[in-house]
């Protein structure tokens, strides 16, 4: 039979497990708007009287002696905070991806577009001009004029693509140096002072707290795994958890460590290469990995690195090239198409009779250069202009491909009024040509008008694309979300039930107490009276 005073026990307990449960309940409310806050709980056992001296004594009726409070836990899963990070990581992917590419678009927006086809117009125009007076200086330098304005257009076009390049640059060195940097430290941090008090046996949920918190924004940097174990023996008779974070290396290798308890990694951003930034990283052992480009696949840095390095189909895949439409795709494009411009107009200019009356035998004659003035080896959207001959002589470009030659060499007929070449070079302007890259593989087959159109509506395209992924990347967050708050999650309704259902047990404990005190009052005073 369970002694009286043992009774007092059970009720004091009843009412101190209440009252923890209540203090717990009103730190839960108090936190309910504190970002990273995770609910709590009072753990309460029941205390057992259960060991070898009651098992070999005479048999009695045992009531127990009630329960206790013995700490507090955090209400998380651990499942769904990993798939909370994959799918963050996933969605600062595209969410990085849109913005960059929203940039681009506006690089590539009907103005700029109708202001280039209106210059090449305008171009086409004066060509028409001078094919009416081909013999005229004026009308030539009208023509060269219109010339130098369509080579600025494109050269304008290369311009902004640089400034976004630029741009995306900066973005990414302050993800990796206020973010990334910052949140590994952080935690690190963390960790230390998390062991300190966990060797004592205290829980720091607040510790905790602030470390997920960390470890979120993080999985919005990079692809992350999370793990704690195996546990790090302290003396005989403790042990506390190991607690890492590491990046999956994609090919099998070893895993790029990014915090090991109190170490932590370093990255950097090496901008040696403007058009093929890397990012490199000394991992917790000291060790710099060269492989970390490859095995961030996702995170807001891999949304940079893909509008930096992504060169679509000029990328060289075996080599480990970003094969995403980003920056570099769309800048070679625009060199293709200033090559191609180039390309075609010289030749047109250039196939005239020469000295002996043979077509091109006085070489290349060309309007379009880099911005040596003279050679064409290597014209780019940035580096298009017109040729130094050109611009020291209007006249300079052929007006027919039979000029006058002296002397006249045999059964050569000279047609030096007649505009046959400027009708070829208007023709050239409305031909439909084969757009090829620097390894002669077609991109497309088209007008000039048409291959610039191309180019708006793929830009349009692909940020339509990225913004669909991007929406639906968020839906599936916020349900991961959702879920989360669901156990985590402070709700004030619940609490609210919670507190009564705390109160009434506190208050049946009280009462229980006082019950206890008139039987006593009743055994003592009044028994045998």
């Amino acid at each position: 039979m369970t002694a009286t005073f043992l009774a007092y026990g059970v009720a004091s307990r009843a009412m101190e497990a209440s009252q923890a449960s209540i203090n717990i309940v009103g730190n839960n409310i108090s936190n309910v708007n504190t970002e990273g806050y995770t609910r709590q709980r009072v753990d309460i056992v029941s205390v057992t009287t259960s060991g070898k001296t009651e098992k070999y004594a005479t048999p009695v009726i045992s009531t127990g002696i009630g329960a206790k409070a013995v700490g507090t836990t955090q209400l998380r899963d651990p499942y769904i905070d990993a798939r909370y990070r994959t799918q963050n990581a996933e969605t600062s992917r595209y969410e990085t991806m849109v913005k960059g590419l929203s940039n681009l678009e506006d690089v590539f927006d009907e103005a700029s577009t109708e202001a280039l086809q209106g210059e090449l117009s305008s171009f086409i125009k004066d060509l028409q001009s001078l094919s009416q007076t081909p013999t005229s200086s004026d009308i030539a330098q009208v023509a060269r004029s219109a010339a130098e304005k369509v080579t600025q257009t494109i050269n304008m076009y290369a311009i902004q693509l640089e400034e976004v390049r630029t741009e995306q640059t900066e973005n990414l060195d302050v993800v990796v140096n206020s973010e990334f940097n910052t949140y590994v430290k952080n935690i690190a941090s963390l960790n230390k002072q998390i062991q300190n008090e966990e060797i004592y046996g205290n829980t720091p949920n607040e510790l905790y707290d602030q470390r997920n918190l960390l470890i979120d924004k993080l999985s919005g940097v990079a692809n992350i795994e999370v793990s704690m174990s195996p546990a790090d023996v302290i003396t005989e008779n403790l042990s506390i958890p190991h607690y890492s974070i590491k990046i999956k290396n994609q090919t099998g290798g070893d895993d790029i460590v990014l915090i090991d308890n109190g170490k932590y990694s370093e990255m950097s951003l090496d901008t040696t290469d403007p058009l093929n930034v890397q990012l490199k990283i000394v991992d917790t052992t000291g060790v710099e990995r060269t492989d970390i480009n490859t095995n961030v696949i996702d995170g807001s840095l891999r949304g940079y690195i893909n509008l930096i390095n992504g060169k679509g189909s000029f990328a060289d895949t075996v080599a480990g090239e970003s094969d995403s439409k980003g920056i570099y795709y769309y800048a070679k494009k625009m060199d293709v198409f200033a090559n191609q411009f180039a390309t075609e107009l010289n030749k047109v200019n250039s196939a005239v009779a020469g000295a002996d009356g043979v077509i091109g035998s006085d070489g290349d004659k060309n309007i379009f250069t880099d911005s040596s003035g003279v050679t064409t080896t290597n014209i780019t959207a940035k580096n298009l202009q017109v040729s130094t001959a050109w611009l020291k002589n209007p006249s300079y470009i052929n007006t027919t491909k039979y000029p006058t030659l002296d002397p006249v060499p045999t059964d050569y007929e000279a047609t030096p009024a007649s505009s046959d070449n400027i009708l070829r070079m208007i023709e050239k302007m409305s031909e439909k040509l084969d757009f090829k890259d620097s390894l002669g593989n077609k991109i497309l087959t088209g007008t000039f008008n048409e291959y610039m159109t191309g180019v708006v509506s793929e830009v349009g395209t692909d940020v339509e694309l990225h913004t669909n992924f991007s929406k639906t990347a968020t839906n599936v967050f916020q349900t991961i979300s959702d879920a989360r708050d669901a156990v985590a999650g402070v709700s004030l309704n619940e609490e609210g039930v919670n507190l009564s259902a705390y109160q009434k047990v506190y208050n049946a404990a009280m009462r229980y107490f006082n019950i206890l005190d008139e039987n006593l009052d009743n055994i003592i005073n009044k028994m045998g009276v």
